[in-house]
């Protein structure tokens, strides 16, 4: 009777255990939160108004508006009082009048206060742009803390059902032991396998922690705020051909508009620094009164202007600095759009690699693993295998589910990069290129 207990119970404890994530499903079957743009866009409305990066980027932004409206297109007028004092060389105040005053205002000649509210607008408008540019780099830094935060309940899931199969083989071998059918060390090692199992999966919970720290502090809630588990998408992605995701960058990628707008910036500026190589004119009107009987004596208007052509290297200087700073702008412009160009070929082949491994690991390893998982436990049941090997398989099967599950959450973190490198929100708008898998391995033939 011990004996049949040995050959039918020990198989069946080992091959009704959890098995976690198989290949082809999802790798969470509960109720967990799905990562959807309109989630993300949920999260992001909220950031608007609570993260401080963004606020403070929203706040150069009013900043850079109010300075645009302050433009003036005339200066301030200035009033003149002065009081004359009486000589000795025959001044009579009575006659010439002894209190002047007057009033002067400059003249918005060349149109500097339309190049002056050029060079604010163009500020403001660049000022608009870097407040887009830092919603779409938390947009993709919300994305990747959520697959971050699901990648780790998942690895949470896989190594709790993996305990779970410990603790169902940990009963066979105290079985098998207590028949004479298993030594003393393969209890050890399925002893110290569940050990080094249920450490990981306090370790795995305390990073989980810390990721609901990270997504708390980008939402400014209660860094130790609870989040409900999240789920990875179990969809292997199509790619996207690098010629059209280049297309889109080049014409909506963020960081980009916020250069050309620079560039638009330095260049509105030069021409202000141009036209201040002009003259300032100004006109003005002056009076003299006498002070012992209010009449008014005299009257006159008058007209000034500045000698710029006294500093006229220096002014030179200054247009040549801006003309400068206009050509560094360009520069960076096309330097970041050849660094656009590399990054996006650098995560088309980063997208690939994941599909690659994501479609090996679901379709071919993890299959053949669980395959020799299932005949290692019949083989070591029946004391035609060593328990060593059913050990090993093990590890393979859950390695295996990990690093599906990695794969998975690489394909949407790159795709996320991705759409914020393009400007888009999702890139189900451009074509989708489907990639192949190659040849699906096949089970070797038993050998006779």
């Amino acid at each position: 009777m011990k004996i049949f207990l040995s050959k039918i119970t020990v198989p069946f404890l080992l091959l009704t255990a959890p098995l976690g994530l198989r290949a082809g499903e999802a790798p969470l079957a509960d109720d967990r939160v799905q990562i959807t743009s309109d989630f993300v866009d949920h999260l992001l409305a909220e950031a608007r108004g609570r993260n401080p990066a963004l606020a403070a980027a929203g706040a150069r932004a009013d900043a850079a508006n109010a300075a645009a409206d302050a433009v003036r297109a005339w200066e301030d007028p200035t009033a003149t009082v002065g009081l004359s004092l009486p000589t000795s060389r025959g001044f009579k105040s009575s006659e010439e009048g002894n209190l002047i005053y007057g009033i002067e205002q400059k003249i918005p000649v060349f149109d500097r206060p339309k190049l002056a509210r050029d060079v604010a607008a163009a500020d403001a408008a660049k000022e608009k742009l870097s407040l887009d540019f830092e919603a779409e780099k938390l947009r993709r830094d919300l994305n990747a803390a959520l697959i971050a935060l699901a990648l780790a309940d998942t690895t949470i899931d896989l190594a709790q059902q993996d305990l779970g199969w410990l603790d169902a083989t940990l009963a066979a071998v105290d079985h098998r032991y207590r028949v004479g059918k298993a030594s003393q060390v393969e209890w050890l090692k399925i002893q110290t396998e569940r050990a080094k199992v249920t450490d990981r999966i306090k370790t795995l919970k305390l990073e989980r922690e810390h990721r609901q720290v990270e997504l708390n502090r980008m939402l400014n809630r209660d860094l130790h705020a609870p989040w409900r588990a999240m789920a990875l998408s179990a969809a292997i992605t199509t790619s996207v051909a690098e010629e059209d995701l280049v297309a889109a960058a080049l014409q909506a990628e963020p960081k980009s508009k916020v250069l050309q707008q620079e560039i638009a910036r330095t260049q509105a500026t030069s021409r202000l620094t141009r036209e201040q190589r002009r003259p300032e004119i100004g006109v003005g009107v002056q009076g003299r009164s006498y002070t012992g009987d209010a009449g008014f004596r005299e009257g006159m208007v008058t007209v000034n202007f500045s000698l710029p052509w006294l500093n006229g290297g220096r002014y030179a200087s200054d247009y040549a600095r801006d003309r400068a700073r206009e050509r560094v702008s360009e520069h960076e412009l096309a330097d970041h759009t050849l660094g656009l160009r590399e990054e996006i070929h650098h995560q088309t082949i980063d997208l690939d690699a994941a599909y690659r491994q994501a479609v090996l690991y679901r379709d071919e390893l993890i299959p053949l693993t669980e395959q020799t998982l299932s005949s290692a436990s019949a083989a070591w049941a029946g004391n035609l295998g060593l328990f060593q090997d059913l050990l090993d398989a093990r590890r393979m099967l859950v390695d295996h589910r990990l690093m599906l599950a990695q794969a998975l959450a690489d394909q949407a973190r790159i795709r996320a990069e991705l759409c914020l490198l393009t400007g888009r929100n999702d890139l189900a708008a451009l074509p989708q290129t489907a990639l192949r898998a190659d040849k699906p391995m096949t089970m070797p033939e038993d050998s006779k």
